[in-house]
């Protein structure tokens, strides 16, 4: 936990990472540097399972790189079929490496030493239970296969995403999958088996959704700035005048969709198999908690007409409510009711505002458990 809150993301220390040579020491330290949501998440899981949700998300983080870094289509879908290729076989075998000057950012500098020693990971992915390791293969075949899509339509389609249904299938491949990865590997520590019912896997598709917008719109000028858009409007907004009015008002369709998906979070957590004291009931309310406070803080950089500074959780109260989390089924239902009620309240003021398809349109995907 003190690794997590005093890693530097922003500039990782690369030079220390490269001198660790034990492999298990290596997928602890880089964690935080590549896992930006789900790491603070991922310590306070049981070790039983914390193991197999860090090896799911670096192997996941590997795929991300490939798919951000690689210049070309025909590069990055090579490199994406490969990696998910090398899990066919009971050890895996070698990952594609990249070098070290294909970007000079120290973040995406640490995420190519983690493709560059994949093979330390799968050291950690072969002490795994035969179930999590399926569970882990299963992960990278649908995620690997989802960017395959990806990086096909945004080359197709200029960068740019069309409609609402690319938007949640790309939701879907990038984070939805992590979070039903997540409810297997809890299925399974629990003995209730890997099969996700239908109606729970539309709630791990809300909830990969719900979290993913926030990173999509933390990040709309960093990548605007390399010509990716996740919404029509944003496409080359470099040309005609009014960008930082137009980039406002994505965000703000943006943030009203990912509040309507938010109604997920609460059946999430308290309908996962858990024992009545949970760590892993915990980690889930701990992303919802984090998530939900993003949001509060976005609506409220972004002038939206619907933020409230009364909305925000102080960090005392917030470890207060992990705690009760932690400790009772009950008070978490309690604790995500009154947090929904507040996320509600944003999203009722401002769907009346933004009555548009990309807040509240859901056509055109439907989430499942093949690849792709």
């Amino acid at each position: 936990m003190i690794r997590n809150l005093r890693a530097n993301r922003r500039d990782p220390p690369l030079a220390a990472l490269k001198r660790i040579a034990d492999p298990e020491a290596f997928l602890w330290e880089i964690l935080p540097h590549a896992a930006r949501t789900f790491s603070l998440c991922i310590v306070f899981l049981p070790r039983r399972m914390a193991s197999a949700v860090a090896v799911a998300y670096l192997y996941c983080r590997i795929l991300d790189t490939y798919e951000d870094l690689l210049p070309t289509l025909e590069e990055k879908q090579r490199a994406l079929r490969g990696f998910i290729d090398r899990f066919a076989s009971e050890v895996p075998g070698p990952a594609e490496s990249l070098s070290e000057e294909i970007t000079d950012d120290p973040r995406e500098s640490t995420h190519v030493l983690l493709v560059n020693r994949a093979e330390w990971i799968d050291r950690s992915f072969l002490s795994l239970s035969p179930g999590q390791q399926q569970a882990i293969r299963h992960l990278v075949q649908r995620m690997g296969e989802g960017m395959i899509w990806s990086s096909r339509v945004f080359a197709e389609q200029r960068g740019s995403l069309r409609d609402p249904g690319q938007l949640s299938r790309y939701c879907w491949n990038v984070l939805g999958n992590p979070i039903l990865f997540a409810e297997q590997v809890q299925r399974l520590d629990q003995g209730a088996g890997v099969h996700v019912p239908e109606d729970r896997l539309r709630i791990c598709a809300d909830v990969g959704e719900f979290v993913q917008l926030a990173n999509v719109t933390r990040d709309l000028e960093k990548d605007l700035a390399r010509g990716v858009f996740y919404h029509p409007e944003l496409f080359d907004p470099r040309s005609g005048e009014g960008r930082p009015e137009r980039i406002r008002e994505v965000r703000w369709q943006l943030i009203l969709r990912a509040l309507r998906k938010s109604g997920a979070m609460r059946p999430f957590v308290v309908g996962m198999p858990s024992r009545p004291v949970s760590l892993a009931r915990g980690a889930a309310f701990l992303l919802m908690l984090t998530t939900y406070a993003y949001y509060v803080g976005a609506s409220r950089r972004a002038e939206a007409p619907w933020s409230r500074d009364e909305d925000r959780v102080g960090r005392l109260r917030g470890a207060w409510m992990f705690l009760r989390v932690v400790g009772s089924r009950r008070a978490t239902e309690r604790i995500l009711a009154g947090l929904q009620e507040r996320l509600d309240r944003s999203w009722n003021e401002g769907a009346e505002r933004h009555p548009l398809p990309f807040v509240s349109d859901d056509q055109g995907f439907e989430p499942s458990v093949a690849g792709g």
